[in-house]
């Protein structure tokens, strides 16, 4: 859809930073947070996800590169264990923050 209308909004120093400083928080343009937060929908900053988020791409990784060696037949078994751990650990982790931020 295209975004061709404007809307201006005159704020304070104070506010501008605090809207801006969670943008960036949320990943998103001022924009965009503002567009969110005015049409009533959601807009979750959790401060803390990002280490979260690097781990679960890391073994995300990991698991691609498994999976790649096995259907190469380069291995045969794999002790998912250790993958294991450290998943639910950091979906424990991640749950706890929502939580906290709900």
């Amino acid at each position: 859809m295209a975004k061709n209308h404007f809307i201006r909004a005159r704020v304070a120093g104070w506010e501008k930073f605090v809207i801006s400083e969670n943008a960036r928080k949320a990943r998103m343009t001022e924009s965009e947070f503002v567009r969110r937060a005015a049409l009533e929908k959601d807009v979750v900053v959790i401060d803390g996800a990002a280490e979260l988020l690097t781990e679960l791409r890391r073994q995300g990784n990991n698991l691609n590169q498994l999976t790649v060696l096995a259907r190469q037949r380069r291995i045969e078994l794999v002790d998912f264990k250790p993958f294991m751990e450290v998943y639910q650990d950091t979906w424990r982790a991640l749950n706890s923050l929502l939580s906290r931020g709900a």
